[in-house]
């Protein structure tokens, strides 16, 4: 057997000790399926509008409430991992999802061809179906699609979705009008900027419960067309296997059931109470840093006295008892005190001369929170009806939370949402 040189022994030598560590090197050969990246991984991503009532809203804070949020969380947990919930909208979805911005998507989305060629959908969540709702007094003269296609009739439509979708290819000589903020959208036509929408039978109920009196659902039980919920996922067969069998046990469970009953009953009227008290909270710090530097007490106590009576005989105006809407103001003014207080006594044992940047008081922030009080007079009496329903107390109390303000006093949080605990 003839003999190998040493030159060429120390090449093979040396080409198997290179191979031999860049075996080690390497790494580990990724996860073959969707399933297995997101255990790895540690965390779903879940793609979601946070615009669409019940099934996903986004709040103050960058908070996700919903069906579908929870549906998500539970989802989460099944995987055994965290959830990381993505913001997304109807028109960018797909594009979203085809570049991996998430693994999958769910907040009342609608199963159609279109999508489906370039996803996967799980099995059906719920059976749904395009159909209108109007001012109450306008019910009889949108009842058919022939009703509504007339170039006098405004149909508002959000963008990117199937309601837009819908309204182009059946309503084509009604005016529409392109309505950008989904959460908003239905207050257009309260406002008689728009006529009718079409949209899914689900929301035209919940939107009719959250506007009584003034929105009607148009027949949602004989919908225009028929359509489903689902989860949309990428084209990974592993994935979509487990999601259809956690969501055939959570239908067949009665959990689904459950969950849906629970969101539909959801205080959804009082996210602008909530970000309303959130944003009169966060003025405190202005607030706190002016008198600071001007050496003026927290209190002003006739002003408060005041202003607490001056509201109190607006809310009676506005068919909200007197003594309820002033606890609720007098609340307002001692969370901000609680805030003012906490933030003083930090500032004293660091010894600050002066803030260099300081909001002027008089011109600028007392009239934003004059303002903002304005408003959640408004607020407090469009929700007073969920708000002293007692069997409500438990949904008002979970739909206030979160809010930006716990991070900077919790206590301040807890007073000034007290009253409506009661």
């Amino acid at each position: 057997m003839p003999r190998t040189s040493f030159p060429a022994r120390l090449a093979r030598w040396g080409a198997a000790a290179v191979l031999a560590f860049a075996a080690a090197a390497a790494p580990a050969q990724a996860p073959a399926n969707r399933l297995d990246q997101i255990v790895a991984r540690g965390t779903l991503r879940v793609g979601t509008t946070g615009d669409y009532k019940p099934f996903s809203l986004r709040t103050a804070g960058d908070a996700f409430v919903g069906l579908d949020v929870a549906l998500a969380a539970d989802l989460a947990k099944a995987m055994g991992v965290k959830l990381q919930l993505v913001p997304t909208t109807w028109s960018t979805l797909m594009p979203d999802l085809e570049a991996d911005r998430f693994d999958l998507a769910m907040g009342g989305i609608s199963v159609t061809l279109e999508r489906q060629r370039k996803a996967f959908f799980s099995i059906p969540t719920m059976r749904d179906g395009k159909t209108p709702i109007a001012r109450c007094e306008d019910v009889a003269r949108y009842a058919t699609l022939a009703d509504i296609d007339r170039k006098e009739v405004r149909v508002i439509v959000n963008p990117g979705g199937t309601n837009e979708r819908f309204a182009r290819a059946r309503l084509s000589h009604a005016t529409l009008v392109v309505h950008p903020d989904n959460v908003t959208i239905f207050d257009r036509i309260v406002a008689r900027e728009a006529d009718v929408m079409v949209t899914d039978a689900v929301e035209t109920r919940l939107q009719a419960r959250l506007h009584p009196g003034r929105l009607c659902a148009i027949h949602p039980d004989a919908p225009f067309d028929f359509s489903e919920k689902a989860v949309l996922l990428p084209r990974d067969v592993v994935l979509k296997a487990f999601v259809d069998q956690w969501l055939h046990q959570a239908i067949e469970s009665g959990q689904y059931a459950r969950m849906d009953e629970q969101w539909l009953a959801y205080p959804w009227g009082v996210e602008t109470l909530r970000r309303l008290i959130d944003e009169r909270l966060m003025l405190a710090p202005d607030v706190a840093r002016y008198k600071w530097n001007h050496q003026l007490p927290i209190e002003d106590l006739p002003r408060e006295k005041a202003l607490v009576e001056k509201l109190g005989a607006e809310a009676d105006a506005l068919g909200v008892p007197r003594a309820a809407a002033e606890a609720f103001f007098r609340a307002q003014i001692q969370a901000s005190k609680t805030l003012q207080g906490e933030l003083f006594r930090g500032w004293e044992a660091r010894k600050p001369e002066r803030f260099t940047q300081e909001v002027d008081l008089a011109t600028v922030t007392r009239p934003r929170i004059d303002r903002v009080t304005e408003q959640l007079m408004r607020a407090l009496a469009e929700d007073w009806p969920v708000l002293s329903d007692p069997s409500r107390r438990e949904d008002v109390a979970r739909a206030l939370r979160p809010m930006q303000a716990e991070a900077l006093s919790a206590q301040a949080v807890g007073e000034a949402l007290a009253p409506l605990a009661k």
